[in-house]
């Protein structure tokens, strides 16, 4: 028998999977009105404007999902078993001017508060973060949220985004393997946080979930990230979805 709760979260899910089908038609779709429109005066920066404005409308959507990865709902991080902190000149930088002027700890990717500069700095364009999570979770989707809006890139924010990451489900803080739930591009310069859908298909509850960055965008130094949530269904007595597959 379905519970009330189970079939809420499945409307929210769905809600939410529809939400950036139509983000993505109505991006599509302002691109090729406004290319296709000559409006004297709208230069490249004023179009993309426009559709960064449009865009961030879709994003104030009522439909969130719950996001397991947050350190007040109970999620913590591994650190024996994630990448070291950047330390470097103690600083990180955006549009060339210095942000933090210590070490960020690898907890803030499970915070809300993700302002520009406010993030974990790891060294090099790879590294890894391990999340116990707070309940055994059917995982359906991860957010990775760059903190800095579309109209304020620069070089340095860009940069320093994580690019090619992988994210994987893991039953127990021993499994040096888990399976892999995805892998997937963030771009910088569109919506700041960005939802993946994972594949679901033979994956079950998980206890642990490791964030793998595997490349930036060009920052040879380190690589930012300001917010990992993760999405899915508790664990029900009696679910029949098993246990996740190696």
């Amino acid at each position: 028998m379905v519970s009330l709760d189970e079939e809420l979260a499945k409307v929210q899910r769905q809600l939410h999977v529809l939400q950036w089908r139509a983000r993505d038609i109505t991006e599509r779709a302002l691109h090729e009105a406004l290319r296709r429109t000559e409006l004297p005066g709208f230069t490249g920066e004023a179009v993309q404007k426009i559709i960064d404005q449009v865009l961030e409308k879709l994003e104030e959507s009522p439909f969130q999902m719950t996001n397991y990865a947050s350190k007040t709902s109970g999620a913590a991080i591994v650190r024996s078993k994630t990448s070291p902190s950047w330390i470097g000149s103690g600083r990180v930088f955006w549009q060339s001017l210095p942000l933090v002027a210590y070490m960020r700890p690898p907890e803030v990717i499970l915070e809300p508060d993700n302002h520009p500069g406010n993030c974990w700095p790891f060294p090099g364009s790879q590294g890894h973060v391990f999340i116990k999570l707070p309940v055994a979770v059917f995982p359906t989707a991860v957010t990775i949220n760059h903190g800095v809006p579309a109209a304020a890139y620069h070089a340095d924010s860009i940069s320093s985004a994580p690019k090619d990451f992988a994210v994987y489900g893991l039953q127990a803080e021993d499994d040096e393997k888990g399976t892999l739930l995805g892998e997937f591009i963030f771009t910088p310069g569109q919506a700041p946080g960005q939802t993946f859908q994972l594949k679901n298909e033979h994956s079950g509850f998980i206890k642990y979930v490791r964030l793998q960055v595997l490349s930036n965008w060009g920052h040879r130094d380190y690589t930012c990230v300001y917010q990992f949530r993760l999405h899915g269904d508790p664990a029900h007595d009696g679910d029949t979805r098993g246990k996740l597959s190696a």
